[in-house]
């Protein structure tokens, strides 16, 4: 069956195209994403902030140890959690460029991965890798809230525009 046929079978059960696109967890919460960045960036409910990291990795990989009965972790807790031995693995600094093309590839591939910074913890987005003059090499996309500065939480911009020294911050992978 060819995939035109394929697609106009599914339509018409009530499927949709969101079947047919084979849609990866993070398009499938892009909107969600988007919405809590946006409520961190006006600052009205710093709550958003805190818990955005632990909310966002139980969401979009089923991560939910950060999250139990209704509560989720703050996002110094989080980077606590990745810093401890376990489940995160560590692929290196922001400064090396290796590390920053190997996280690019796992969160494309699907899996979990996150820069961290003393408390605050950003979720690395699959995609393409972007130049960044200030770090002086090609960063991923990310997705972070910044409680210290909610105006400049991100969604879909460079892992640069989160941290502004590569030497500070770590990258992990979950496995």
């Amino acid at each position: 069956m060819s995939l035109r046929m394929l697609a106009i079978l599914l339509f018409g059960l009530g499927a949709g195209p969101t079947v047919l696109a084979g849609e990866t967890t993070w398009q499938r919460n892009a909107s969600w994403l988007q919405e809590q960045i946006g409520d961190c960036a006006e600052g009205t409910d710093l709550d958003t902030c805190r818990h955005f990291p632990a909310r966002a990795l139980d969401r979009l990989f089923g991560i939910d140890q950060m999250c139990k009965d209704g509560s989720c972790a703050h996002h110094w807790q989080v980077a606590e959690t990745v810093l401890e031995a376990g489940s995160w693995t560590e692929l290196g600094t922001a400064t090396d460029q290796a590390a920053l093309t190997k996280a690019r590839d796992m969160a494309t591939g699907g899996l979990p991965v996150v820069a961290v910074y003393g408390g605050m913890v950003a979720l690395v987005m699959p995609g393409k890798l972007f130049p960044s003059q200030r770090w002086s090499r090609n960063v991923p996309l990310a997705v972070g809230a910044r409680v210290d500065q909610p105006d400049a939480s991100v969604y879909g911009k460079g892992l640069n525009f989160l941290f502004s020294d590569p030497e500070t911050v770590t990258l992990y992978v979950h496995k």
